[in-house]
């Protein structure tokens, strides 16, 4: 019978650890995979019920960092028709936004993008994947602005979206650093593996994240969203 017990105790123990590394490697395997949370961003119909659905008023203020087409700003206006101020460095999608939104009173495009410094960058031209880091397509130098210094000027922000190819790592963590992450109620966030450690760099910025919001919604490397905590 103790040898029986002793027995059971050791593959119990065993079973706890095969799970545990089914568990880990599992984690791992969902989180180097972007296909598979983004077809689960498909399935949950996130588009519809996640990407915009917050809440807003014609009073709040959203601002739309890597404005592009204005896809995401035009979504928002249609449902809640707050003030929005769209950063888009790209001087080709920039003058596309500013005919767009000629007519909103409510709506400001600004010709520089945000950083972690003040600074000229070269970038190169690749539709929605134009970015800093890309290898291929047209260089134009665009203009950069501290994000922490450009920022500090709205005492609230309502929502911020950010979809910058590989910059938000450097945006977000300028945020948090410098405290102005305690003026935004609702952070969303599009990270992407273009720069070295992605994944690390990640972890560390929702760690940073969760001292002064928690997640509303996590589907990595597709979109994830933190709303501030009440104590702050």
């Amino acid at each position: 019978m103790q040898y029986y017990i002793k027995q059971s105790n050791v593959y119990k123990k065993a079973k706890w650890a095969f799970y545990k590394i089914i568990n880990v490697t599992l984690a791992t395997f969902k989180i180097k995979n972007r296909e598979y949370y983004y077809s689960k961003w498909i399935i949950d119909h996130g588009d519809e019920t996640l990407y915009t659905k917050y809440p807003l008023s014609s009073k709040s203020l959203v601002l739309d960092i890597g404005g592009y087409e204005g896809k995401f700003s035009d979504q928002i206006i249609t449902l809640y028709n707050p003030k929005i101020v769209i950063y888009e460095p790209v001087k080709k999608f920039f003058l596309n936004l500013k005919r767009r939104y000629r007519t909103k009173n409510s709506v400001s495009v600004l010709n520089w993008g945000l950083s972690n410094k003040n600074t000229l960058t070269k970038v190169r031209l690749s539709g929605d994947g134009t970015s800093i880091y890309s290898k291929s397509g047209e260089m134009e130098k665009v203009r950069f602005l501290d994000a922490a210094i450009a920022l500090k000027k709205y005492s609230a922000i309502d929502l911020i979206s950010i979809n910058i190819e590989g910059s938000e790592y450097d945006v977000v963590e300028r945020i948090i650093d410098s405290g102005v992450i305690k003026r935004i109620k609702n952070i969303q966030i599009q990270f992407h593996r273009v720069v070295p450690n992605c994944e690390a760099r990640r972890l560390s910025i929702i760690k940073g994240l969760h001292k002064t919001h928690r997640t509303l919604f996590s589907y990595p490397f597709v979109w994830e969203s933190f709303t501030r905590k009440q104590q702050v």
